[in-house]
């Protein structure tokens, strides 16, 4: 009986031995690419449908002096509606804890620059700033007339330009980085 334990224990040490040789084999690839479409396919079946853009990555070294990398993931949800959901999400490729980073978000509920400094600096902003600002009332009541109409969003070095359009016309707004609006144009 004893015999037949020690030879349980002698196969499951060398099992054990084994898989302790052979698990570097067994690990993915890892470099920039491989990380940014591991992240990339989980972000897609997490956010059907949304926008989705690795926005940065990073090699870092662990307390165990092994690579990892970091990557900073930008999503949006509705991109082409009035009031797009913009945040950001952060991996560390592979995995290094069980506590993920918080999602940072940038927009949502259609609101924007609620805390006093306002600076706008990505699209999904511009695109809720140029129909919810002060002085923008024509565009508003324009999408919500023309459900179908769709922004059109371009950076510009100190402002943002949207375009709301449809086949009927639109507008077209300058808005400034710091939230003022610059002007608007009809294209009627």
């Amino acid at each position: 009986m004893v015999r037949r334990e020690l030879h349980l224990v002698f196969v499951l040490l060398l099992i054990a031995i084994l898989l302790v040789i052979f698990t570097p084999f067994f690990r993915p690839a890892l470099d920039q690419e491989g990380a940014s479409n591991f992240v990339l396919d989980d972000l897609k079946s997490k956010y059907p449908g949304a926008d989705i853009e690795v926005m940065s990555v990073t090699e870092q070294l662990n307390d165990h002096g092994e690579r990892y990398f970091e990557l900073k993931t930008k999503v949006t949800k509705y991109p082409d509606r009035p009031c797009p959901e913009r945040f950001h999400v952060f991996y560390n490729y592979p995995e290094q804890n069980f506590v993920p980073q918080p999602k940072e978000i940038i927009t949502m509920n259609c609101k924007i620059c609620t805390e006093g400094i306002c600076t706008i600096a990505f699209k999904e902003e511009a695109i809720i700033a140029s129909h919810t600002f002060p002085g923008t009332g024509q565009i508003s009541s324009f999408i919500e007339s023309h459900p179908e109409a769709s922004p059109s969003v371009a950076e510009n070095a100190e402002s943002w330009n949207v375009i709301w359009h449809d086949e009927t016309g639109g507008y077209e707004i300058e808005i400034h980085r710091n939230g003022t609006i610059l002007h608007i144009n009809s294209l009627n």
